[in-house]
């Protein structure tokens, strides 16, 4: 019994964090800033190529207001009012220089009843049909 719990002390506490492989972010990451009173925190991994994968969370003072989950280049977005309701959700297309909004996005009120909803252009579509002509 006491092999199995050291065993597993061990694994737990030997998973590293922030790690680089030949320059690239690889594994599990977890970013913190600011202050005592104003604390950001995000928490996700990397793939072996840099690259978002997973479950990204993003805290503002221990308060969670946006996760995404990725399907590199495509993310799950879901953005938070303070009292931990879905504000918006909606797809998104992302590398490691851009962010951009595709596809219908939902816009939700505190109780989450819908309130409004924007379709935006998947302009990396349009882009390779002009490509093609």
């Amino acid at each position: 019994m006491r092999i199995y719990l050291f065993f597993l002390l061990f694994l737990i506490f030997s998973c590293k964090i922030n790690q680089k492989k030949n320059g690239v972010e690889v594994g599990r990451w977890k970013y913190v800033s600011g202050s005592k009173t104003e604390k950001s925190l995000i928490t996700g991994k990397y793939d072996k190529y840099g690259r978002e994968k997973g479950v990204w969370k993003y805290y503002n003072n221990d308060t969670l207001f946006r996760s995404e989950r990725y399907f590199y280049p495509y993310s799950v977005d879901v953005l938070y009012h303070k009292n931990g309701k879905i504000s918006q959700i909606g797809k998104s297309y992302t590398t490691k220089k851009t962010w951009t909004k595709i596809g219908t996005w939902y816009k939700f009120n505190e109780e989450e009843k819908l309130t409004d909803s924007i379709t935006f252009e998947n302009l990396y579509q349009r882009f390779a049909a002009d490509l093609r002509r």
